[in-house]
């Protein structure tokens, strides 16, 4: 807060802060680096700021694409992301991302301009009772009506953002106060903890999740993205190692523990098999939600001991009762349950062997559907399949991977790695939105410089948000875009043909665009394959130009992955 107060003392000297530079020196000294935005009148003296204040200002060319990207940097660094929009559609725009990080815990923060308060409700142009429209969906939401509590505002916003279960928070600055000189301030220094708290559980309670362990044969951690946020990989790998516990990464938490590591069984697309068998099973920052299919058979066993740790009180339970409930900060929790560890009951190395035996099946059935696919056309498993092996083989896990859409989203999730923390980003949700995947891989591409980035993305899903291709370009980000081209929404044409009988499809077939000449009318490379031959030629090429390449894959319509028929026949919408 030094700088906040030295700022507002320089009034007297005549240099007359704005509520703007107050709020843009709080967002520096708070460790913000860079600010997604897409500029507007309402905050323009903000953006001004941040220049002067030498934080990063990357701007999108719609604003869903900018709060969409800011939530894509938080997942990609584990800091909260942020971005700044400009008043009445601007803000409207925004709200998707802000939907969508405070449905998926994600800790962002929305900065958006207001109408000034002396014309709100008069009439004026973009005037709209905001803060009414975002609260509900925010972890927390205000406006900040004098400039000398800008700075103040933006430290609780960030400060709220990331602790506890994190969440979207929302802050609106009317025009007149983004460009007001602050009075002077007779208070003490105000702020915040520099990192958020990280609650440790109560002893009884990690002394009942050490019993059901030690008493479990067959026990395995699920890591959700609780886990993600509170840094606890390295800890959750160290104790799987020590007490012989398979683990399992899902949503934001992939990548906490390697795929390679000796006691991962990567994702929960495969290593989910395996759950049923176990008769104990340590879930680590998640909710029962449908991403666990709601903690209930055929994922979860009606039989388990299921221990449910997370850093909120009101995230315990719910659709599953958990046997053994434990708040606390998960990588707290865990490196409690290290030190306590006195070993226990379970049969080590032969379950870890059974459970990968069940990963094996499930990635052999995966690769059935490719392998049997008998079409003219590319099958968009193949191509993400081929796309995998490509990045392991050149970056081992230093890449960042992408995915976006239904079907592509699908085989990307089957067939994707994740060997770090933030190294893959996806359209899994609690809302499932679609179009995260250049915003993502920006965010991406922004927060590492030095790693490349992979956009894994449908046609119509890529539609969405396809001209932040030139904010790529403008920005120097040299992502890769790899874009399955089935002329579709395909899992809706699928869910037409099973609905209402094969052909009678409506609102979902596209044009067989060439997303590759999009590409090259943005500034960017193009690429266009028809045959697997060509795919890693082109990669490589993509890779080795040094700038943002988008690769149009010519894919069977045809094709659906099981995982969407079994998702839609588990009700999980």
């Amino acid at each position: 807060m030094a700088d906040l107060l030295e700022a507002v003392s320089a009034e007297a000297a005549g240099a007359s802060p704005h509520g703007a530079r107050l709020l843009a020196l709080a967002l520096r000294e708070q460790g913000v680096t860079t600010l997604f935005t897409l500029p507007g009148g309402h905050i323009l003296q903000l953006l001004d700021a941040c220049r002067d204040e030498e934080i990063r200002v990357i701007d999108t060319r719609h604003e869903g694409a900018a709060v969409l990207a800011a939530e894509g940097w938080a997942l990609a660094t584990g800091e909260p992301g942020v971005a700044a929009v400009t008043a009445g559609p601007g803000f409207a725009n925004g709200l998707v991302g802000l939907l969508d990080a405070s449905a998926w815990s994600v800790p962002l923060l929305m900065i958006a301009g207001r109408t000034g308060y002396s014309r709100q409700g008069r009439g004026a142009v973009m005037d709209v009772d905001q803060r009414a429209i975002a609260a509900p969906a925010a972890k927390w939401a205000a406006t900040c009506y004098e400039a000398g509590r800008a700075g103040q505002y933006a430290a609780q916003a960030l400060h709220v953002a990331r602790s506890g279960c994190p969440g979207g928070a929302y802050l609106e600055v009317p025009w007149d106060v983004m460009r007001t000189a602050p009075a002077p301030l007779d208070v003490t220094p105000g702020g915040y903890p520099d990192q958020p708290a990280r609650p440790a559980a109560a002893p009884a309670d990690i002394g009942a999740a050490l019993a059901a362990l030690a008493r479990a044969r067959r026990p395995l951690i699920v890591a959700g993205s609780g886990a993600f946020w509170s840094g606890a990989g390295e800890e959750i790998a160290a104790f799987a190692e020590e007490a012989s516990i398979p683990v399992i990464t899902a949503s934001a938490a992939r990548g906490v523990v390697a795929d390679s590591h000796p006691w991962s069984l990567g994702s929960l697309v495969h290593g989910g098999v395996a759950l049923p068998s176990a008769d104990c099973v340590l879930l680590l920052g998640s909710a029962f939600n449908a991403n666990v299919l709601y903690g209930a058979p055929p994922l979860f066993g009606a039989e388990q001991t299921v221990i449910q740790v997370d850093v909120a009180a009101e995230r315990i339970g719910g659709n599953r009762l958990p046997e053994v409930p434990v708040v606390g900060d998960v990588a707290q929790v865990v490196r409690d349950l290290r030190a306590a560890w006195r070993g226990g009951s379970s049969e080590g190395a032969a379950w870890l062997e059974q459970a990968r035996g069940l990963v094996r099946a499930s990635l052999g059935f995966w690769d059935q559907q490719i392998d049997g696919h008998s079409g003219s056309q590319l099958h968009a498993g193949r191509v993400a399949r081929e796309t995998a092996a490509y990045v392991r083989e050149r970056f081992g896990g230093d890449i960042t991977l992408v995915a976006d859409g239904g079907d592509a989203l699908a085989w990307a999730l089957g067939y994707f790695p994740a060997e770090r923390p933030g190294s893959l980003l996806t359209t899994t949700t609690a809302l499932g939105t679609l179009g995260v995947g250049m915003p993502f891989a920006l965010a991406s591409g922004a927060a590492h410089p030095g790693t490349p980035t992979l956009l894994f993305t449908g046609d119509g899903s890529f539609g969405l948000t396809a001209m932040e291709v030139d904010t790529a370009v403008r920005h120097g980000l040299p992502i890769v875009v790899v874009v399955s081209n089935n002329a579709g929404w395909g899992d809706v044409r699928h869910e037409q043909d099973a609905f209402f009988g094969p052909g009678r499809h409506v609102a979902s077939e596209l044009a067989a665009t060439r997303y590759d000449k999009l590409g090259e009318a943005l500034g960017a490379v193009g690429e266009h394959v028809d045959r697997i031959e060509e795919l890693r030629p082109a990669l490589d090429r993509a890779f080795d130009s040094g700038r943002c390449t988008v690769i149009d894959v010519t894919t069977d319509p045809t094709v659906l992955a099981e995982l969407l028929r079994i998702m839609g026949s588990a009700g999980l919408m």
